[in-house]
């Protein structure tokens, strides 16, 4: 079974409330790209971030779990999703908008498949094409490794995170989700999930060969600094 599959019940209900994403993302979008109609989401889930953006834009997702891509077409059953790794899957279709969020891209440990990605996403993209995307920081992912293990409580159920690093760039996530089955019986849902983080400057240097970088910012639009814990960044498709 997928790693994600394992979460995919649970995901809702751990963010639930959480998304700050799709404001954000429409309020860029405004600015930099208003005539943007068609839009893809690299690493989905279950469609939370793309819930808020129906009402906007023509639809696409794509996630490499099954569990969330059945979530979220029940969620959003107006767009379109497609079961692959967003490493290697380039849709037939191209967008005026390509985004991937809720720090997905740290789920891939090696810095040429991120090189991979930005190259495959600039193909996808519509000329004057936008692409909007979040990462935790290397900083946040220190900070988490020197406070785990993290604890949060959602309904009457417990998700415990341990966060160990690996490498200088690598960190293991270890999850484990104790569901309540009623009283003081739990049942556990336990996996492993790898993250990397690279440095803002390294990132910029990859996408300058395909994009004009735009933004590099926190959340409210701040700029960055040595103790941000999200960066996003917001970025063109240069003319060809």
């Amino acid at each position: 079974m997928d790693q994600y599959d394992k979460l995919a019940v649970f995901y809702d209900k751990v963010i639930s409330g959480k998304d700050h994403t799709s404001p954000y993302v429409i309020s860029r979008l405004k600015k930099f790209h208003k005539k943007a109609q068609s839009l893809l989401e690299l690493g989905c889930g279950t469609g939370d971030v793309l819930a808020g953006l129906q009402e906007l834009y023509h639809l696409t997702g794509i996630d490499s779990s099954k569990g969330m891509l059945k979530i979220a077409s029940r969620k959003i059953p107006s767009a379109k999703f497609i079961e692959g790794d967003i490493r290697s899957c380039i849709p037939v279709e191209k967008f005026d908008a390509v985004i991937c969020v809720y720090d997905t891209l740290n789920h891939i440990t090696l810095f040429n498949d991120w090189k991979r990605i930005f190259r495959n996403v600039s193909e996808m993209l519509n000329e004057k094409g936008v692409f909007i995307f979040d990462v935790n920081s290397v900083y946040k992912l220190n900070m988490m490794e020197q406070i785990s293990p993290l604890i949060h409580r959602f309904d009457y159920h417990y998700l415990i995170m341990d966060v160990k690093k690996r490498s200088s760039s690598v960190f293991n996530w270890n999850l484990k989700v104790f569901e309540n089955k009623g009283g003081s019986k739990f049942e556990l849902t336990e996996c492993t999930i790898p993250a990397g983080a690279f440095e803002a400057g390294k990132n910029m240097n990859a996408l300058s060969e395909r994009f004009d970088v735009i933004r590099v910012e926190e959340e409210s639009g701040r700029k960055i600094t040595s103790v941000t814990e999200r960066i996003y960044f917001i970025c063109k498709k240069k003319s060809s």
